[in-house]
């Protein structure tokens, strides 16, 4: 039955149970027949016996009949009248061949007559028995003094010289005690019989024929129906089946649709295929326009990604730059810082001889001419100063426009990230650890930027002083008498130097720290970069194995006809 295709099992299921049906149908009718046949046959028999009966019954009353006008004239035992009476019922002979006779006992069982066989007559038969064993003589003459009746029994018949079923009818003439009677033979009536069964065994056979050739001719008619019913049933199922083998094994036509031949339950999954079909082809649809999107957003991304790699690059050098340059500020930070130092001690000591020209008048004149080459030293230092602190205010201008650059930059590559999802979520991160180093590294620019600015104006301050305190020396060289005020003044303007170096010094060193701060907050910004370009490179990769596996599924998608 596996094997078995719809069309042979829908054949099979037709055909069986109609061949079953008719096969019992034809049982039915021939036990039918049959049983109606043998009731038919009985009637014939029942019918011809009652005949028989009656035509028997009718001969022994006929000579009843005619001899009872005898029997009624003369005495019951006057013997001529009972010769007479016997003698008219011996020549009593019926039938076509005149070979039927009527026989006369008496109650004793003496033969009075007995047509064709007078030697039997009187003998007494009471005890003769037939073939069956049947008491022939003893039951008639019972049946005689009951007031007549019929027996069946066996007798031989000339005509065959065999024995045959005879049925015999006798009654009784009380005036006598003679039993009369007379019988047929009844195997002529077997014989009808056996010629009707023939008959109706001929007709039933003749209707089991027609039976038979009418559900052959409706097996085959039904055969046909049924195919042509299978045909239609099978013709759709076939066409499914041939549409999802083009679907999977095909061209992956999504465009074809079943034909819908009839609103049944094989129509319903025609339409339910064409309903899932057409689910599939907008799905395939939509995923090729999504597979189209999602192509141009990855070229885009990898656009973007190889730009952000380039401006990463980019920031990795610019970053070492201003890393380079950081710490050519510390060096420059720490002359600054020696510069300062070494102005000190030379404004302490410049104290000290001015104390001691109090002392030694004598000695001012050139103690203050070596003072004023100091000062003149000390102002070249000064300039010196002023030229490193402009430089290192360059320095820092550098640095911000790389904070600010770098700030520009990983705000560019955070959006960029963002626009990448989840596979830019780690970079983003990156990049907003970036944007807050470049925001430190600006805010420290601008302080430091702010604490030259204070240098630079204290630096010019020493400058002016320095170049009066050089006026003063000159002047002093001509007016010795004043040289008390003027030492006093020089005392007064020595301990300002004093403290503008002392000053100098202090945002030297402080400059100093900030610059090793920003040295350190640059090298972050260098290993963040450095990370940053990994993080940009495997991005780099990720787009390309996205663009792969884009070109993958545009090739699934395009397997299908839509």
């Amino acid at each position: 039955m596996k094997t078995m295709t719809i069309k042979q099992r829908i054949l099979l299921l037709t055909i069986l149970p109609l061949v079953f049906a008719i096969s019992t149908i034809m049982f039915l009718i021939h036990s039918e027949l049959s049983a109606l046949g043998d009731e038919q046959v009985q009637d014939i028999r029942s019918s011809m016996m009652k005949e028989k009966r009656v035509i028997l019954e009718n001969y022994v009353d006929i000579a009843i009949t005619s001899v009872q006008g005898v029997v009624a004239s003369g005495s019951f035992d006057d013997p001529v009248i009972k010769a007479q009476v016997a003698r008219q019922l011996r020549d009593i002979l019926f039938g076509a061949k005149k070979d039927g006779y009527m026989f006369v006992y008496d109650y004793d069982g003496i033969n009075i007559v007995m047509g064709p066989k007078p030697e039997l007559e009187g003998k007494n038969l009471y005890a003769l028995k037939d073939s069956d064993g049947v008491n022939v003589i003893k039951e008639l003459i019972s049946s005689a003094k009951d007031g007549g009746g019929f027996l069946q029994y066996s007798w031989n018949k000339p005509s065959k010289n065999a024995n045959a079923p005879k049925l015999g009818f006798v009654r009784g003439i009380e005036q006598y005690k003679w039993m009369v009677g007379t019988g047929f033979y009844i195997d002529d009536i077997d014989d009808a019989v056996t010629l009707a069964r023939l008959e109706i065994d001929k007709r039933i056979q003749r209707a089991m024929m027609l039976i038979a050739v009418v559900g052959l001719v409706l097996i085959v008619l039904v055969g046909f129906i049924s195919l042509f019913v299978t045909v239609r049933i099978t013709k759709p199922i076939q066409d499914t089946v041939l549409a999802l083998n083009n679907i999977s094994h095909g061209e992956g036509d999504l465009t074809k649709r079943l034909t819908v031949y009839a609103n049944d339950e094989v129509g319903q999954v025609s339409i339910s295929f064409n309903q899932f079909v057409e689910k599939i082809h907008n799905l395939v649809l939509e995923i090729k326009s999504s597979v189209g999107d999602l192509s141009r957003s990855t070229q885009q991304m990898n656009l973007v990604v190889i730009s952000t790699n380039e401006n990463v690059v980019k920031q990795k050098d610019e970053t070492m730059h201003a890393a380079s340059a950081v710490h050519e500020m510390a060096a420059t930070a720490e002359d600054v810082a020696g510069n300062a130092s070494r102005a000190a001690e030379a404004a302490q000591q410049a104290d000290t001889e001015t104390a001691s020209g109090q002392i030694i008048v004598e000695d001012t004149i050139v103690s203050i001419s070596q003072l004023s080459e100091d000062v003149n030293r000390a102002t070249d230092v000064i300039n010196q100063l002023s030229d490193d602190a402009e430089q290192i205010g360059d320095v820092i201008n550098v640095i911000k426009g790389i904070a600010d650059q770098t700030n520009l930059l990983a705000l560019n590559a955070a959006i960029e990230a963002a626009r990448a999802g989840e596979l830019g979520r780690g970079f983003s991160v990156v990049a907003d650890e970036v944007r807050t180093l470049a925001n430190r590294t600006q805010k420290s620019t601008e302080e430091i930027n702010h604490m030259i600015e204070l240098l630079l104006g204290r630096v010019k301050e020493a400058v002016g002083v320095m170049n009066n305190s050089s006026t003063q020396g000159k002047n002093t060289v001509a007016q010795a008498q004043k040289a008390s005020d003027s030492l006093k003044t020089i005392m007064v303007a020595v301990s300002t130097i004093t403290n503008m170096n002392t000053q100098i010094a202090t945002a030297a060193e402080e400059q100093t720290v900030v610059t090793d701060e920003i040295s350190k907050n640059v090298q972050q910004v260098a290993d963040i970069a450095e990370d940053s370009s990994t993080k940009a490179l495997e991005l780099e990769k990720t787009s390309a194995e996205l663009i792969a596996l884009e070109n993958r599924l545009a090739a699934v998608v395009n397997q299908f006809k839509v």
